[in-house]
């Protein structure tokens, strides 16, 4: 789907294609928005998948069970091994964590490196085992090249007052955990350095200090944006933890570090100018573990209640779908959707409600969880119809020969050339089609290139004199280019969601 999860997957398609695993392109075009650790893992599955969906939401999903295995074997090693499964399952059948795990963007990769380096400082400072700590570090290295500075809150701001708190500073910082943080991160900010000399003003100044401290990138929201989204997204052990704040006060210093771990960063996040939901994705793991902290005795009974009375609501709106303003694909299949999400709830929160032992509250609470992916399939289906180029692509592709050029006029995504495989001339004023803040901001310098896939406008009445194969790409609803092209005698030859092809 598009913006995101075609773009990034089609910096992965050319990456495995050039055998390039430094420098991210898209279009060809150097992609330097985000670091190179995920575009490399889904690269790494397309060569031996081929450029599949499969092969570019892969990494996400083992990335997310990666954390979990984190976190089960961390959990069982601080409380017992139930407390692992508790910490485990409750983290994987957070919607958020569902979410997130089958879509193609950065934010599970980092997720794990973060869980990573805080389960590692947690224990080199309980311990006072420097050894912890390098692990810490490498993972933090690693985080640094799968998303950037953002490591250094979601981490070091996190460790630094509780390794204060307990008197243990010097654990946190062994010389030879820098170094391995330095081998980690510095060999690829070298090598993209090496080709693009003001790398790391733009990702310091651009893509970090302007994104969190200004409006300048247009991602901004009030200050409580993040509240819902962590509440829905850690349902129902939201809830739960809320219902059992009582229990996580009491003065022990693994919770006091999680809190930390939950509250820091999402303080800074919502006085950050940049807001999106997946930034809170991290915070998921502290929940979870602050859950498994006080399981044997937390309160379930307000979840459950929650639980069942969505159930209740959805089941009754399915009755009532069709009265409502949903598009038409949407329509189709938002009414056996809110069935089935319907009954998995109500039975979940009733099954929970009534359970006397703890295992049986564990699994109606996370019966939801199990049929979210599934029940939510249809729904996604109708939905990418509309965010993904694919049918369009589709229907596109049997005009096309080796030669044929594809001229885009102010019209690009992600998934449309992750699908089409091949390179496309971009006509544009401004270069936004292609979502990249680097490209954007260079327009001048990549336009000015007489083999960059980006043109001026002017370049759209040349290429109508060329006599070369070639198809036009115009957005649907853009009427001035379409009259010119049909006026010139092109006609139609595929249409999409929200685009059409011209071709003789």
């Amino acid at each position: 789907m598009d913006a995101d999860e075609g773009r990034n997957a089609e910096v992965a398609r050319e990456m495995a294609e050039t055998n390039d695993y430094v420098m991210p392109r898209l279009n060809g075009l150097p992609y330097l928005d985000k670091p190179v650790v995920y575009f490399a893992a889904e690269a790494a599955a397309m060569e031996v998948l081929g450029p599949t969906e499969t092969a570019a939401r892969l990494p996400a999903y083992l990335f997310t069970l990666a954390t979990a295995a984190v976190l089960f074997f961390y959990a069982r090693r601080l409380w017992g091994a139930n407390a692992g499964y508790v910490a485990a399952i409750s983290f994987l059948s957070m919607p958020l964590v569902i979410a997130f795990a089958r879509t193609v963007i950065f934010d599970s990769a980092l997720t794990f490196f973060t869980t990573a380096a805080l389960v590692a400082f947690h224990r080199a400072i309980d311990e006072d085992n420097k050894r912890w700590s390098m692990l810490a570090w490498t993972a933090m290295g690693l985080a640094m090249i799968t998303k950037g500075p953002v490591t250094f809150i979601l981490v070091l701001v996190v460790v630094l007052p509780y390794a204060v708190w307990r008197k243990s500073v010097g654990v946190v910082f062994p010389i030879f955990g820098l170094l391995l943080f330095l081998a980690a991160a510095l060999p690829w900010v070298w090598g993209v350095s090496q080709v693009v000399p003001e790398f790391l003003r733009y990702v310091l100044v651009t893509e970090t200090a302007a994104r969190m401290a200004t409006d300048e990138l247009k991602r901004t929201g009030p200050p409580w944006y993040f509240i819902p989204y962590l509440v829905a997204g850690a349902l129902p052990w939201s809830i739960v933890a809320v219902a059992s704040w009582k229990k996580l006060r009491k003065p022990d210093p693994t919770v006091v570090f999680w809190l930390l771990a939950l509250a820091i960063p999402f303080l800074f996040f919502s006085l950050s100018q940049s807001k999106r939901p997946q930034y809170v994705l991290p915070l998921m793991v502290p929940i979870a573990l602050l859950i498994t902290r006080v399981w044997a005795d937390a309160r379930t009974r307000i979840a459950a209640i929650v639980l069942t009375f969505l159930g209740a609501v959805l089941l009754a709106g399915s009755f009532f779908v069709h009265r409502t303003k949903l598009k038409p694909e949407l329509m189709a299949v938002a009414d056996e959707t809110a069935l089935a999400f319907g009954a998995a709830f109500a039975i979940g929160g009733l099954m929970a409600l009534f359970a006397k032992r703890r295992e049986l509250v564990l699994i109606g609470l996370t019966l939801p969880a199990f049929v979210l992916p599934l029940a939510s399939t249809p729904m996604l289906h109708a939905v990418a119809e509309r965010r993904s180029a694919k049918s369009f692509v589709a229907e596109l592709t049997p005009h096309l020969t080796p030669e044929t050029q594809i001229i885009g006029v102010e019209a690009f995504t992600g998934s449309m050339m992750f699908y089409l495989q091949r390179p496309i001339t971009v006509v544009t004023k401004d270069a936004t089609e292609l979502t990249s803040n680097y490209l954007i901001r260079r327009y001048d310098r990549f336009t000015s290139n007489p083999y960059s896939p980006l043109k001026r406008p002017p370049y759209f009445e040349q290429s109508l004199r060329a006599t070369n194969p070639r198809v036009y790409i115009v957005r649907l609803k853009d009427t001035q280019w379409r009259r010119v092209l049909e006026a010139r005698g092109w006609k139609p030859i595929a249409d999409g969601a929200h685009h059409v092809a011209y071709g003789r």
